[in-house]
């Protein structure tokens, strides 16, 4: 039991960002809002194409996680937004706030003790806890440092 618990707190120190990694929040602080839409010259996507791709592919990895009904999204179309800016402050912020929620219930899902990290979930084919949740620290990761190569590209940031 005490390796499973030092898993977990190994597996939430990358979860949360840290050490090699920024957090999502990190990556988006400060960030103006008339620059989210803008894709760069020479690159495919905007922040907000990357951010609400980020929230969409997390948002499906915890429902997986954690539903037995769970149905899976059509790739591409369904995990990526239509438009490369929002079309408000709204937009975005409620994006931001979805983001943050599902990232605080994969981390419950992760601290619960009566949850084995290496058991196979049940309605998969042999994922487990610890893979879900290192394949969002894993794409999060990816395309957060995406967003801050683009906002060094813009100027907007430190």
């Amino acid at each position: 039991m005490r390796e499973q618990q030092r898993l977990r707190e190994l597996l939430l120190e990358q979860f949360e960002g840290g050490n090699a990694h920024i957090s999502f929040n990190r990556a988006i602080k400060g960030l103006k809002f008339k620059d989210v839409g803008i894709r760069p010259e020479g690159l495919p996507h905007s922040i907000w194409e990357l951010a609400e791709h980020i929230r969409i592919a997390q948002y499906d990895i915890l429902d997986f996680s954690r539903n037995p009904d769970y149905e899976a999204l059509s790739w591409p179309d369904q995990y990526w937004p239509s438009s490369p800016e929002p079309d408000s402050q709204q937009q975005w912020d409620e994006m931001v706030l979805a983001f943050q929620k599902d990232h605080r219930e994969m981390a419950k899902l992760i601290k619960e003790t009566d949850a084995d990290l290496m058991e196979p979930i049940e309605h998969g084919d042999g994922q487990t806890l610890f893979r879900e949740a290192m394949l969002i620290v894993d794409h999060n990761a990816y395309h957060i440092g995406q967003i801050v190569q683009i906002r060094r590209l813009l100027g907007n940031w430190e």
